[in-house]
């Protein structure tokens, strides 16, 4: 008898890792955006794999996010033993794709390295005067708008009516995207636990970084404003997620609700501290497929695995670990 089995990642570690900031006021201040360099590590991301019981492995499986370039990274020198990289047709993240016949050990490692060399960001808001209408046709429009599975739904009563409310306070979008974050950091609780659909999240009250997220996002979409979930792992080795919204004309802007919400006086809209390395944006990727696996994944944070056996009694169990290997001189 064949069993087959489908696992995913240690979500429910998401927050459990995650610092609630309160340094905040050490940002850099002065003009409309300023950025400087914190972190400048070779980091490796790894995932052991372990075979228990007996039977055998006839088909094994797995997916590990990549980190990439962008507005706060610079990502250097990734290297891999084993797999092919596949880029998500959504939103262009990229994930190392191993497919194997056979899991011929008890144990096997599927791990990446590379260097990383992170940045703050202190974007001063007060200073953009010229809120500029969106452009429908431009990449962030097109690409961060719209409803993302149970996660993003903008229809949902609870975000309608609080939208609407937040709207008919706001000043202009920077301020109604301070009045979203702002609402979700005072008005729901932090709740350990896995990745929340929406509703689950309205029922609960609350949730982790992904969920306060997730409440942010439906608020600025609602009301057409791009925006996405930056889902991280940390430098140090924990987990975090937290959200940055387009301005036309200008770009992105960071926040983050849950760190307000840890640290009601703090003040972390337009700011980001950089201690975060950015592997995924958005949900619902869309890697395609291969000959038995469907590779379309809701949400990716540190892997997702399948495997076939034939005995129901042989598993695999997996364990993640994000670490620094050695520090770099920062060339930036």
């Amino acid at each position: 008898m064949l069993a087959a089995i489908v696992c995913w990642g240690l979500w429910g570690l998401m927050v459990t890792s995650c610092s609630q900031n309160e340094e905040a006021d050490d940002l850099i201040q002065g003009p409309t955006i300023q950025t400087a360099n914190v972190e400048n590590w070779q980091m490796s991301n790894k995932v052991t794999f372990k075979k228990s019981g007996s039977g055998h492995i006839i088909k094994f499986s797995a997916l590990m996010p990549l980190p990439q370039s962008n507005i706060y990274q610079t990502v250097e020198n990734l290297n891999y033993i084993e797999g092919k990289v596949l880029t998500d047709k959504n939103y262009g993240n990229k994930a190392l794709y191993v497919d194997r016949d056979e899991f011929v050990s008890t144990e096997y490692i599927m791990e990446t390295t590379f260097d990383i060399h992170t940045k703050k960001m202190v974007v001063d808001v007060s200073k953009i005067n010229n809120i500029q209408p969106y452009d429908p046709k431009s990449e962030p429009c097109k690409l961060y708008l719209g409803d993302r599975g149970e996660y993003i739904v903008t229809s949902n009563p609870y975000i309608v009516k609080t939208g609407d409310m937040l709207w008919a306070e706001s000043e202009d979008v920077i301020d109604y995207a301070r009045r979203c974050y702002e609402y979700v950091a005072s008005n729901f609780k932090y709740i350990k636990g896995p990745w929340r659909t929406l509703e689950q999240i309205l029922k609960d009250g609350g949730g982790e970084c992904g969920d306060f997220s997730t409440l942010v996002v439906n608020l600025l979409r609602y009301k057409g404003i791009p925006s996405r979930h930056n889902i991280c792992v940390t430098v140090g080795g924990g987990y975090h997620v937290w959200v940055d919204f387009y301005l036309e004309g200008y770009g992105w802007v960071p926040l983050d609700a849950t760190y307000k919400n840890g640290n009601p006086k703090g003040d972390f809209f337009g700011k980001y501290d950089g201690e975060c390395i950015i592997l995924m944006q958005d949900f619902c990727y869309d890697f395609g497929y291969d000959s038995e696996n469907d590779l379309n994944v809701d949400i990716l944070q540190d892997f997702y695995y399948w495997y076939s056996s034939d005995n129901e009694d042989c598993k695999i169990n997996a364990a993640h670990k994000v670490s620094r290997l050695k520090k770099l001189v920062n060339e930036q």
